[in-house]
């Protein structure tokens, strides 16, 4: 039962975890933060799930992708079988989400969100790559990466998110695509019964709610206007502007160019200062919730 997991200490292999949170995906399937009690300063995350699918997602990405398999996936992964269940112990992995994140600081910097969806807009380009579709994307299972610990590594400036989570995945070579997708819970949301269909892609969906929340901490509304959909809220900032317009209003694009076209237009705005922006966040973060706790 994932409940012995709320008892603050967990053994998993030869390792001694302390429990820090819990993310609940559904009721079968939960993320668990935790601290190593033998290592310092080193977190992991704990997924159980009835089937060990994550697992499987993670081995075929990192076939499928080589050398792109990087800091944005977990290379450190062990999977636990049991009889009603499995656990997926991702190692070395920062404790914080995007949530944390939207949750700690009313007003996020521009640069900061910047770099979020352009990582999310990269990482969901190699999954389609690799030729998984992600159903649930959304700032509780995005985990902060390497860098959350490391702001001195610049030249890793595009490699903030870590994604674990594939509970909500289709792996398009194995898998029909028409029934499974209907399914996903971004499907059943209120903008997901109004867009979804063969135009907008799920994933797609998942990078405009999870953009949204970054923005103004508020799920994405939209409206049928001028035989297009708008946001509800009104964005005087062009780019933003433009960002929605094009995710929203696809009409069939291929989404291999409509991520390529996303990228470069967020790219424009990045500058020489993005770097030390960044580092002088992550540092006032990190130290504020030092001394929260």
């Amino acid at each position: 039962s994932s409940d012995l997991f709320l008892q603050t200490i967990v053994s998993t292999g030869n390792a001694t975890y302390h429990v820090i949170h819990e993310y609940l995906i559904s009721e079968q399937d939960k993320i668990f933060s935790a601290a190593s009690t033998n290592v310092t300063n080193q977190n992991s995350a704990f997924l159980i799930k009835p089937v060990p699918w994550d697992f499987y997602l993670l081995l075929v990405l990192q076939e499928r992708l080589g050398a792109e398999f990087d800091k944005n996936f977990s290379q450190y992964c062990t999977c636990f079988l049991y009889h009603n269940g499995c656990v997926t112990l991702h190692e070395t992995i920062c404790s914080l989400t995007v949530q944390d994140m939207i949750q700690h600081d009313k007003v996020i910097p521009e640069e900061v969100v910047l770099l979020i969806v352009d990582n999310l807009l990269e990482v969901v380009e190699k999954l389609h790559k690799a030729e998984i579709i992600h159903g649930n994307l959304n700032p509780e299972t995005l985990f902060l990466g390497d860098r959350i610990y490391n702001p001195f590594d610049l030249g890793e400036t595009n490699k903030i998110l870590k994604i674990v989570d594939f509970s909500h995945s289709l792996d398009l070579r194995r898998q029909p695509t028409e029934n499974s997708l209907k399914s996903f819970p971004i499907t059943q949301t209120q903008i997901g019964q109004q867009l979804f269909n063969e135009n907008t892609p799920v994933d797609m969906l998942g990078i405009a709610n999870t953009t949204h929340l970054i923005l103004f901490g508020e799920y994405l509304q939209v409206h049928w206007e001028e035989d297009r959909w708008k946001t509800n809220r009104d964005l005087s900032h062009d780019l933003w502007n433009t960002f929605f317009d094009k995710i929203l209003n696809s009409n069939g694009k291929s989404t291999a160019l409509l991520l390529q076209d996303l990228r470069e237009e967020l790219s424009s705005s990045f500058d020489s200062s993005f770097p030390k922006h960044l580092y002088d966040f992550i540092l006032s973060w990190k130290t504020s919730l030092i001394l929260e706790t």
